[in-house]
């Protein structure tokens, strides 16, 4: 199956949380993946953020384990990219609303 990164659908829940950031959902119309996660990190990611994507995952034996992989890093750096372009844009809608401004009244965060 060939995945089409603009044909990815994106859900986003925005957190107030210090850490985690957003949960994000991926329909890739064939199935869905919930459970990707932007937090804060140390370091800056290839945008310049300190934020770092990571996919769903679990603990066993100690150690955590993703779920989802995609052995095409070239693939991944994109669906990667496009995850931060969006989260941008639907975290300055989140705070707006939940600030009650309109775009007019502010540019962004």
């Amino acid at each position: 199956m060939k995945i089409k990164i603009d044909e990815i659908d994106l859900k986003f829940k925005i957190l107030d949380d210090k850490k985690t950031k957003a949960i994000i959902t991926l329909d890739f119309g064939d199935f869905v993946v919930k459970g990707f996660r932007i937090s804060e990190s140390n370091f800056e990611n290839k945008e310049g953020d300190k934020l770092w994507l990571t996919p769903p995952s679990y603990n066993g034996g100690g150690h955590w384990h993703p779920i989802f992989f995609m052995p095409d890093k070239d693939q991944w750096q994109k669906i990667e990219k496009r995850i931060f372009e969006e989260y941008e844009i639907k975290r300055t809608e989140h705070y707006r609303k939940k600030m009650g401004l309109s775009k007019d009244d502010w540019s962004g965060l």
